[in-house]
């Protein structure tokens, strides 16, 4: 399945670590590109602004305008302090 998409979705980064409470960020109305690949598949989300994030942060939920989600495990990130951005995770589908 392709998760391609491009416009404003809600973001939302956690640190999910078992023994400890989730800590979660909602990042609502941010421009965004994802792009999906490959099987398992691993989505790509690019952002311009910087996104909201908890410490050790390891999913990553995008939920779109349609009212659908696609969410999964963090495989790598660039989330700077002041500029565009990127993270890469894996999607359960």
């Amino acid at each position: 399945m392709s998760y391609d998409f491009q416009g404003t979705a809600s973001v939302i980064t956690a640190s999910r670590h078992l023994g400890a409470p989730s800590d979660e960020r909602l990042n609502d109305s941010i421009d965004i590109q994802m792009s999906s690949s490959g099987k398992p598949t691993i989505a790509r989300v690019d952002f311009e602004t910087p996104l909201n994030w908890p410490g050790n942060p390891n999913f990553v939920a995008v939920n779109l305008p349609d009212g659908s989600c696609v969410s999964g495990l963090i495989v790598d990130m660039e989330r700077p302090v002041n500029a565009p951005g990127w993270v890469t995770f894996t999607v359960d589908d």
